[in-house]
C-alpha cells in the first residue's frame, strides 16, 4: 500500500516568550514521530508488537495526537498479521493523546503491524500552502481550507526501519518522520497568552488556522500541561459567524504554569474530531516585594539531599544512604530604594540604588549541612557555579555576589552612575555603562579590578556582547560598537536624536535589536544591521515597529514633569535621574537568537526577527524595569518598581513541570 504523506500544520507559538527557531537539526535529529505499545516486552496477546525504543516525538512536545488503524497487515502469503487490542485514539468523544517531552508517543496494545492515520498539531513549517484540501464540506467551507498539512498514512513496520519516501520538509531515520525545518508564523489571535494569578479574565477567545464549525456541536478547548496531560477541558460559549474564533469560559482553576491549548472542532467523521487550531498560555504568579525591584537575573542552586540509615547486617553495622539531586531556579532582584539584592529570599546589602544585575558562570561553591533525624543522617548540599554582579548607580561601584552563601565577596569602584552590564560567556569580564560619565568600565572578574575605560557617547544605558565578543554600547543619541580585545572604539552612529533605552543581539541572524525612544516619545523596537553601524553614516534599521508610547511622571520634590518607562528612578526622594527616556530592560535574545522579548512602557513585546514582525504585545499592571529568562528556558522573571512586584512567569512549551 503506498504511503499518503499528510501532517497537520498549524502556526505554534512556542512560548509565551517565543522559543522556537529554524534551522536544519544537527548530528543525529531526535524529531520525529512514531507510535509505540508499551507492553510490547509483556503482553502475551501482542505477538508481534511494535517496539521503537530509539523513537523521540518532539515535532513540538504536548501536542494532541489523534490516530486510527486503517488497514490490516498482510505477509506475502496473504495471512493477517495484525495483532492487538486497540486501534484508535482521539475518536468518539475521547480526548486525544498528546506528545511527550521525549521518547515515543505510548499506546496501550496498539493495533500493530498495521497501517494508521495519524493527525497531529506541529510548529509553522518551512513554507505555507494554501492550497485548499479535498474533503467534505460543513457550513459551506472545508474543514482544512488554506491550512498546510498531511494526514500521513504510515505501516507501523515502516516507522522502524529507513525508506525513501518522499515527504515534504520530512525523512526518516528508522525512529520516526524527523522535521528538518521549522519557521516561526504569525501568530493565531487570542484575547490574551498572559495572565496573572489573582486577576484573570472570565473568558479566553482564540483564533483558529481552520474554519471553525458548529453543526456537531462547538468547539472544544484542551489545555495541556507540560508534562502532556489534559489538565482542563472547555466547550466554546460562542463562534463567529465567519468561524475565525470561539469564546470559551476562561480556565481559572489553573496553577502558576505554562500550557498548551489545542482547538478542536467537531466532527460526524469517524474520528470525531479535526484539528482547528492552538496556542499557548502562561499563568504568571506576581509577589509583592518592597524596595523598588529594578533589575533581575535568572540564577541556580542544585540541591542535593543525602540520607544515611545505619543497619546491622550479619552482626556487622552497614551503613545504606540515597541521595536525589534537584536544580532549583531563582530570581536575583536588585532592590533600587533599598539598597538590597534579593537571592532568592535571601536579601544581601550592596551599594546604594543598584540597578543592573547579571549572572554569571564561576567557580563552584558548596554548602554542607548535616542532621540527625529519626530516618538517619541527612545530608543537604547546595552548590552553584554561578555568581552575581549589581551595578550600583547611587555609589559608583558594582558588587560580586556568592548565590550559595547570600554575601558581598567583592566591591569594585566603576564610574559614575553605573545602570547597564553584560558579563562575557566565559565569566572573565565584565563591562559596566556608567551613565554620568559617558564611559564603559571593563573589570576582570578573576582579579576583581577595573582594568579599562573608554568614552562612548552620551549618556550611555545599554550594552550589549556578541558571542565573538564585541561589545555594543547604546544610549541619548548614539550606538557604539567596541572591540573588547583592544578596549577601544570600532564605530560610534548617530541615532537623530533618538534614545536606545536597552540592547541587544541576535547572533544567529547577526543583528541588532533595540528599544528605541524618539522625541515624541514614541516607544520602537528597531532591528540594526551591524555591518551599518560605521561612524559617519545615517543609523537606518533595517525594520522598525512601534510599540508603545513612554509615561509621563511627576517629580514631587520640583514637581516637574518627565518621562520615563517607570516613574521609581525618576521620582524618587531625592529624584536620581538616570534618563529623562529612562532605560527599559534589556531585549532577552532566545532560542537561535531570532525571537526577542522587550519591556515597552505598558508591559512587554515579543519581536520575530526573521520575520520582522512584533509577535505579541502585552500588558502588565505597571511598566517592567528588567526581563530574565532562565537557562532551561523553563521560567521568565519580570521586574515592576512602580508596584513593588516580581512576576514569575511559566513558559509553555518547554522543560517540565
Amino acid at each position: 500500500m503506498p504511503l499518503n504523506s499528510t501532517l497537520v500544520r498549524i502556526s505554534l507559538f512556542a512560548v509565551v516568550l517565543m522559543l522556537s527557531g529554524c534551522g536544519l537539526l544537527g548530528g543525529n535529529p531526535t524529531v520525529g514521530i512514531a507510535l509505540e505499545s508499551k507492553n510490547c516486552l509483556q503482553d502475551a496477546s501482542v505477538s508481534k508488537p511494535q517496539c521503537l525504543p530509539g523513537s523521540a516525538i518532539m515535532i513540538t512536545p504536548h501536542v494532541p495526537v489523534w490516530g486510527n488503524e486503517s488497514g490490516d497487515y498482510f505477509d506475502t502469503s496473504g495471512n493477517d498479521l495484525t495483532q492487538g487490542t486497540v486501534n484508535s485514539f482521539g475518536e468518539n468523544g475521547d480526548q486525544p493523546l498528546t506528545t511527550p517531552s521525549n521518547g515515543p508517543l505510548v499506546v496501550n496494545n496498539a493495533m500493530a503491524p498495521a497501517f494508521w492515520n495519524l493527525y497531529f498539531l506541529e510548529p509553522w513549517p518551512c513554507g505555507y500552502n494554501t492550497n485548499p484540501q479535498t474533503g467534505p464540506v460543513y457550513q459551506g467551507v472545508k474543514p482544512y481550507e488554506g491550512v498546510n498539512w498531511w494526514e500521513e498514512e504510515v505501516e507501523t513496520d515502516q516507522l522502524n526501519a529507513p525508506n525513501q519516501i518522499p515527504v515534504p520538509n520530512y525523512y526518516s531515520t528508522g525512529n520516526g518522520w524527523v522535521l528538518l525545518c521549522t519557521l516561526s508564523g504569525p501568530l493565531l489571535p487570542a484575547s490574551t497568552r498572559f495572565a496573572i494569578q489573582g486577576s484573570l479574565p472570565n473568558t479566553l477567545t482564540l483564533g483558529s488556522a481552520v474554519p471553525l464549525i458548529t453543526q456537531y456541536g462547538m468547539p472544544l478547548l484542551y489545555v495541556y500541561d507540560k508534562s502532556g496531560n489534559v489538565v482542563n477541558t472547555e466547550t466554546a460559549t460562542s463562534a463567529s459567524s465567519d468561524g475565525s474564533q470561539a469564546t470559551f469560559p476562561f480556565p481559572s482553576a489553573l496553577p502558576q504554569n505554562g500550557y498548551s491549548l489545542a482547538i478542536v472542532n467537531q466532527t460526524n467523521t469517524s474520528d470525531g474530531f479535526a484539528p482547528a487550531g492552538d496556542n499557548l498560555l502562561s499563568i504568571a504568579s506576581s509577589q509583592t516585594i518592597s524596595g523598588h525591584p529594578f533589575g533581575v537575573a535568572a540564577g541556580g542552586l542544585t540541591v542535593t539531599v543525602e540520607t544515611c540509615i545505619e543497619q546491622v547486617i550479619g552482626g556487622r553495622p552497614v551503613q545504606k544512604c540515597a541521595s536525589s539531586s534537584k536544580y532549583n531556579p531563582l530570581a536575583v532582584v536588585s532592590l533600587y530604594s533599598q539598597n538590597q539584592v534579593l537571592i532568592g529570599t535571601t536579601p544581601v546589602t550592596v551599594g546604594s540604588n543598584p540597578t543592573a544585575v547579571s549572572v554569571y558562570p564561576a567557580p563552584s561553591e558548596t554548602e554542607r549541612t548535616e542532621e540527625t533525624t529519626e530516618s538517619g543522617t541527612v545530608t543537604t548540599t547546595t552548590s552553584s557555579s554561578e555568581r552575581a554582579v549589581v551595578a550600583n548607580s547611587g555609589s559608583n561601584s558594582i558588587d560580586i555576589l556568592d548565590l550559595v552563601y547570600g554575601s558581598v565577596l567583592s566591591t569594585i569602584t566603576v564610574g559614575n552612575e553605573p545602570v547597564a552590564l553584560a558579563v562575557s560567556s566565559d565569566g572573565s569580564y565584565a563591562y559596566v555603562a556608567n551613565y554620568a560619565d559617558s564611559t564603559v568600565t571593563q573589570v576582570n572578574l578573576n582579579t576583581d579590578s577595573a582594568t579599562a575605560t573608554v568614552a562612548v557617547g552620551g549618556k550611555p544605558a545599554s550594552v550589549a556582547l556578541t558571542s565573538s565578543g564585541n561589545l555594543w554600547v547604546g544610549g541619548v543619541g548614539f550606538i557604539t560598537e567596541i572591540n573588547t580585545q583592544t578596549m577601544s572604539v570600532a564605530a560610534t552612529q548617530s541615532t537623530n536624536g533618538e534614545t536606545i533605552a536597552a540592547l541587544g543581539f541576535g547572533d544567529a541572524l547577526n543583528e541588532l535589536v533595540t528599544t528605541t525612544v524618539d522625541a515624541s516619545g514614541a516607544v520602537s523596537i528597531d532591528e540594526i544591521g551591524p555591518s551599518s553601524v560605521q561612524s559617519g553614516t545615517t543609523y537606518t534599521p533595517l525594520a522598525s515597529r512601534t510599540v508603545s508610547a513612554l509615561g509621563t511622571y511627576t517629580i514631587p520634590e520640583t514637581q516637574t514633569q518627565v518621562r520615563g518607562f517607570t516613574a521609581t528612578v525618576t521620582t524618587a526622594a531625592p529624584p536620581v535621574l538616570i534618563n529623562t527616556d529612562q532605560p527599559g530592560a534589556p531585549p532577552i535574545v532566545v532560542q537561535d537568537g531570532w525571537a526577542v522579548v522587550t519591556a515597552t512602557p505598558t508591559g512587554f513585546s515579543i519581536t520575530d526577527l526573521s520575520g520582522h514582525i512584533v509577535l505579541v504585545s502585552e500588558t502588565t499592571p505597571s511598566p517592567i524595569a528588567a526581563i530574565a529568562v532562565d537557562q532551561n528556558l523553563n521560567v521568565a522573571y519580570l521586574t515592576m518598581p512602580d508596584s513593588n512586584t516580581l512576576l514569575t512567569v511559566p513558559l509553555p512549551g518547554t522543560g517540565s513541570n
